[in-house]
């Protein structure tokens, strides 16, 4: 809002009071699907709705839209955006019209980064950072604002890490010289312009991960997303070999620091202590405001003192919520505008009275805005949104017509949006209200004055704290199912028979949806592991999505946890139960193994199982229960979990997984000692693709089926059974398609409690963060963030009374579990070939990475799960043909495939 608006901002506190006065409130139980609405919002796999202010542009598919530049030059009008995971660097649009004018990369490196786009004073030069460790500086028409040239500066990388990951650029004021944030390096990087091949000079240490930088003068200011160097005595974590310095008890980043860079002596001068996870930054008038993504604050910093002087709280605005993630900043008169990262919306501060905190509204965008810029010249502000408008679909094969979607091709965009009177804002902030849920009165309704000592116990109480008939609760966590592989072919369900690969090899998934009710309509947020554990025991994914996604240059995280900067101030799903005084017990989530090795095979581990379950006499290997040793560096983790069941790797069937599982949980059934809050991990259904010594992907498949059903069965039979509550659920659905969604996953839900209704469908939308808060509501568990906050407990899928406590007796696989890829008699003919090609690059692809998920491109393994479980007939969903891995590659569908 500019100046002049804001002169009749009397009314600002009337628009606070009216904000949760909706006209349409939330539905607390809606059955909508992810996707665009008759109404023209678009529902977003997290259960948010979109309502993108202003003018849209898309910026393609897929792309993600990460960082915005305006172009200083005004007879050109255009901006550029930074994007990542495009067939291009940058676009240039038209700030009037919203026409790309202009798709570029530099040399054919279509790479682009987190952050990092400038352009000179002058409007000559535009620079951008690219994650292959370069940075361009291309040659801007100053008619046409149209960019051609790009000279691509290489960039040292940090010692056996391989990528110096650019970030924020500046350009100084007489365009002589640029500096760069190299994140992984944890420095300054110094760029002489004046050459005609421009250089890095020099790399100058600052803090850790550093991400945005702002000139004032002979000072550069680099905020430092990690924090202060660490110091003898700290905690730390590492993040892409950085140690942090971390809280022991939530093991993320303790320090948020922003250094100060004398350019004149190329030292750093201070280091002004800031939020956590200090991103986005702008200055204006001699005081620097600081985005603190994970402290939902914006800290202003008077660079006359370099001290902070005021702390602008911007988060969600309901009672100790967490979650709002501002990223970036901009400031016109005495106006602040922040991107709220998860809220995907921008927030409006006055500040006009630095003793006031006042959030006058929210404006909506498209989901995940990262970066803003105000347009002086047209009155509007810029926001460029990381995921956009989500996820597009794909063209499936002539034979088998209809719609498919996979979790990764987001649709990044631009919102151009005109400033908003106040009337304007306060109808923006009702519908930033209402899609973010905000207003769903009973779910918010969390804390000790909510809760009726005198409540029946029921199985999902009514407010957290009650009590609830069930005491025990198992999350098991598999791997990148689609509802459709699976349960596409189930009649009473919203399927597409077409595209179930998976259904036949899964008798007791089936089997269960028999029994109790199936669940259309349930979706990951996720796009892969590294944001899907997250989602699923944090209750968010900023940093996976932000920074990380989707090149993924720094450490991965996932279900090993190998990332402290992804950890939240929150702490973890675990962390919530222990604080209530309960029990848990991990079983691989959030660990690592500590001495895999290539000394056994699969048929070696499968050997063993067979052994553990008494069809063979003796053990045909050396292989013990302490054969495998698991740990993590997050201090909560180590004191429960068990430190010897294998968390991620293909190489180890779940057969053993359930072996080893099996005589804990029986003992702690003898000796009532089963936990409040069980986590498993049964990740074999991601498959090994079609490689030698390994189960094809419908061996694997049924292995994993198999140990689910012989888990179910193991507590089906137990003592506990009559009071326990099992949630299975997807980490992500990347690796496959889906007709509704690319999030769409096949949640079931399995206890005496549960709906029985054999087999019917249950089309209320839910998410991951549903299960969340459902085992929250049982157990009395604190909410993490606002997603499982807003969230609705499951209760169309449970009952008070139990209708059928009945055991379950597992069910046979369909398929022989050690069935390998063989050399097929015909191998001259077409399918022949194909199989022994995609054999071979499979074996290549995922050549010692059976043990770290996702390791291997998910395009490449997508077409090799499809092509074998269709018989190497049938093309990929999107394409006309089957397609030899080669031409994949050539086709520029995938990486690092070989014949």
């Amino acid at each position: 809002i500019v100046t002049a608006l804001l002169q009749g901002v009397a009314g600002a506190a009337a628009l606070a009071a009216a904000v949760p006065a909706l006209a349409t409130p939330s539905l607390p139980y809606p059955t909508y699907s992810v996707g665009p609405q008759a109404d023209g919002s678009i529902v977003m796999s997290t259960n948010q709705i979109i309502t993108p202010a202003g003018t849209l542009v898309k910026l393609g598919t897929p792309t993600r839209g990460k960082a915005i530049a305006l172009n200083p030059n005004p007879s050109a009008h255009n901006a550029a955006v930074l994007e990542m995971g495009a067939s291009f660097s940058i676009q240039i649009i038209d700030l009037i019209s919203g026409q790309i004018l202009q798709s570029f990369s530099p040399a054919g490196d279509t790479s682009g980064s987190f952050l990092g786009i400038a352009y000179s004073a002058d409007g000559t030069k535009l620079l951008f950072s690219q994650d292959s460790s370069h940075v361009t500086v291309a040659n801007v028409d100053p008619t046409t604002g149209l960019v051609s040239g790009g000279t691509q500066v290489a960039l040292p990388s940090p010692k056996d890490i391989g990528n110096a990951y650019p970030g924020g650029i500046a350009v100084s004021a007489n365009g002589t010289t640029a500096y760069v944030a190299l994140n992984a390096n944890n420095t300054l990087g110094v760029i002489d312009l004046t050459k005609a091949q421009p250089k890095l000079v020099r790399e100058i240490k600052v803090g850790n991960v550093p991400n945005s930088i702002v000139l004032s003068g002979n000072r550069a200011y680099v905020s430092n997303e990690g924090g202060r160097v660490a110091k003898s005595g700290d905690f730390t974590d590492l993040s892409d070999g950085t140690p942090i310095v971390s809280d022991p008890k939530t093991d993320s980043a303790s320090t948020g620091t922003v250094s100060v860079v004398n350019l004149e002596t190329l030292k750093v001068e201070s280091n002004i202590k800031v939020g956590l996870h200090p991103t986005g930054m702008t200055l204006v008038n001699g005081l620097l405001y600081v985005a603190n993504t994970y402290s939902d604050t914006v800290s202003v910093v008077d660079t006359t003192s370099n001290k902070v002087v005021r702390t602008i709280n911007v988060g969600i605005p309901l009672p100790d919520t967490f979650g709002a993630e501002p990223t970036s900043v901009a400031v016109n008169g005495s106006t602040l505008y922040v991107t709220l990262f998860t809220v995907n919306a921008v927030a409006v501060v006055d500040l006009s009275d630095p003793k006031k905190n006042s959030v006058l509204g929210y404006i909506p965008t498209a989901s995940t805005p990262s970066t803003i810029a105000f347009d002086q010249d047209r009155n509007q502000l810029v926001v460029s949104n990381n995921k956009g408008i989500g996820t597009d679909s794909i063209t499936v094969t002539n034979e088998y017509k209809d719609t498919a979607y996979n979790s990764h091709p987001d649709t990044g965009t631009v919102n151009y949006i005109p400033v908003p009177s106040l009337t304007q804002l306060a109808d923006y902030t009702a519908q930033v209200w209402q899609n973010n849920h905000w207003d769903l009165t009973e779910n918010v309704q969390v804390g000790k004055k909510y809760v009726n000592p005198h409540a029946t116990p029921v199985a999902i109480p009514e407010h957290i704290g009650e009590p609830s008939l069930i005491k025990h609760v198992f999350l098991i966590v598999k791997e990148n199912r689609t509802f459709d592989q699976l349960f596409g072919g189930v009649t009473t369900a919203n399927g597409n028979a077409s595209l179930a690969v998976f259904g036949p090899y899964t008798p007791n998934q089936h089997a269960f949806l028999q029994r109790f009710a199936t669940l259309d309509n349930v979706y990951a947020p996720s796009r892969q592991s590294a944001d899907g554990h997250p989602w699923i025991v944090c209750g968010i994914s900023d940093y996976a999505d932000e920074s990380q996604s989707p090149d993924w240059i720094r450490s991965y995280p996932g279900g090993n946890g190998y990332d402290e900067m992804i950890n939240t101030p929150r702490g973890f799903l675990w962390d919530a139960a222990t604080a209530q005084g309960l029990t848990v017990k991990l079983y691989g989530e959030w660990s690592g193994s500590q001495n895999i090795n290539g000394n056994y095979s699969w048929s070696d581990w499968y050997a063993y199982s067979q052994y553990l379950e008494g069809k063979t006499t003796t053990n045909p290997t050396t292989i013990t229960p302490t054969t495998d040793t698991e740990t993590s560096t997050t201090p909560s983790v180590i004191a429960l979990l068990d430190p010897h069941y294998p968390s991620f790797n293909t190489g180890i069937p779940d057969q053993y997984r359930v072996d080893y599982w099996l005589p804990i949980f029986n003992n702690q059934e003898t000796n009532h000692t089963l936990p409040a809050l069980t986590v498993i991990w049964l990740p074999d259904d991601h498959t090994s693709g079609y490689s030698t010594g390994f189960p094809i992907p419908t061996a694997a498949q049924a292995d994993n089926d198999l140990a689910l059903g012989r888990i179910v069965q193991a507590i089906t039979k137990s003592p506990d059974w009559a009071t326990s509550a099992i949630f299975v659920e997807e980490d992500d659905a990347q690796d496959g398609v889906d007709h509704v969604d690319g999030h769409r996953q096949p949640v079931q839900i399995i206890s005496p409690y549960a709906v029985q209704s054999n087999g019917a469908g249950d089309h209320t939308t839910y998410t991951s963060a549903s299960i969340d808060r459902t085992i929250e509501q049982i157990l009395g568990l604190t909410p993490m963030t606002e997603f499982d906050l807003v969230a609705s407990p499951m209760r169309t899928a449970f009952v008070n009374t139990p209708v059928n406590i009945a055991p379950y007796t597992v069910l046979p696989p369909t398929i022989a579990l050690n069935t390998f890829p063989t050399a097929t008699a015909d191998s001259k003919s077409a399918t022949g070939k194909l199989k022994t090609a995609w054999n071979q690059a499979s074996n290549e692809m995922f050549k010692a990475k059976f043990d770290k998920a996702d390791a291997v491109d998910e395009n490449f393994l997508n077409h090799v799960i499809w092509y074998s479980t269709t018989g190497f007939t049938r093309p990929y969903p999107g394409e006309n043909t089957v397609l030899m891995p080669s031409e994949l590659k050539a086709a520029g569908r995938s990486e690092e495939i070989e014949d």
